[in-house]
């Protein structure tokens, strides 16, 4: 008689990036289902990040018949489970099992378009189910999927935290971290919990969520002759430099759309991210167009 070996989805980690995922002015959240879904199709989170087990999490996940799979919006685990209940685990998962999983950077030019801080671009972040005890009780826990928050700076570990997690690992483990993912069984309540009180499986499974925003900019159009700018346009003269000219309000950096920018009836064109020029004095971020 043969068997089926059956497996169960335990927990999803999306990590989802608004420059890929809003167009221009519209934003991610604001779409019908059908251009969600759209924009999800050309989305993949590896262009700039790759998430993987630890070393630790790996003999973790062989030891207990789990599976690990990256997806275009993030990870999953899966779990091989027991032939007369698809919620209960092959082996029994304890309370205090957790798994992690780097964050490392891919693309050299992140940063260029994420709403976070360049003078943190050498800290680590942090993502768990369960705060550690070496922050304080602000630390925020991992969002679940549809909460909706995007991820900011009170995500970044402490220098002493970080130090206790870097001292784990080996030294290619520690290349180009941007932070760690880390899931316990129980999270700090039970809404954040893996599996419940008689440790089966939560159906549906628990789906947490990492929302980077893009980064807005101030536009800065450089021209080679003065130009006439009125009331009506976007742009206004920098500083009374007519060959200088910057949007009057801070626009989105975006992968797909186009953001309409008029100066006299006519559209200027979008910039890249591939630059940005922050201004420590204003603590404003510049992308400049050579016209």
């Amino acid at each position: 008689m043969a068997f089926l070996i059956k497996y169960t989805a335990l927990f999803k980690v999306n990590v989802l990036h608004s420059y890929f995922l809003n167009k221009g002015l519209k934003e991610f959240e604001s779409m019908d289902e059908i251009k969600k879904n759209k924009q999800l199709d050309s989305f993949d989170v590896n262009t700039f990040f790759t998430i993987f087990p630890t070393i630790e999490t790996q003999q973790k996940l062989n030891g207990y018949n789990l599976v690990f799979k990256t997806l275009n919006t993030g990870v999953t685990l899966w779990s091989k489970v027991s032939g007369n209940d698809n919620n209960i685990p092959f082996i029994s998962l304890d309370d205090d099992l957790c798994f992690t999983f780097f964050i490392r950077l891919k693309d050299s030019a992140f940063y260029n378009y994420t709403n976070l801080k360049l003078g943190n671009a050498a800290k680590l972040y942090y993502f768990s189910n369960r705060k550690l005890s070496t922050e304080p009780g602000t630390f925020p826990l991992i969002n679940k999927s549809g909460d909706s928050n995007s991820i900011g700076e009170n995500f970044v570990l402490s220098d002493d935290s970080a130090k206790a997690e870097l001292e784990k690992l080996s030294v290619n483990e520690k290349d180009s971290l941007f932070g760690f993912i880390q899931i316990f069984m129980k999270g700090e309540n039970s809404s954040l919990h893996i599996t419940d009180a008689q440790n089966k499986i939560q159906n549906p499974f628990k789906t947490f969520e990492i929302l980077l925003n893009n980064r807005k900019t101030i536009w800065r159009y450089l021209f080679d002759t003065d130009q006439k700018v009125k009331n009506k346009d976007d742009v206004k003269k920098e500083n009374g430099d007519a060959q200088r000219l910057i949007t009057k309000v801070e626009q989105p950096l975006t992968q797909k759309g186009f953001v309409s920018i008029e100066l006299d009836g006519n559209e200027l064109p979008n910039p890249n991210a591939h630059l940005i020029k922050p201004d420590t004095s204003s603590s404003k971020y510049y992308s400049e167009i050579y016209m």
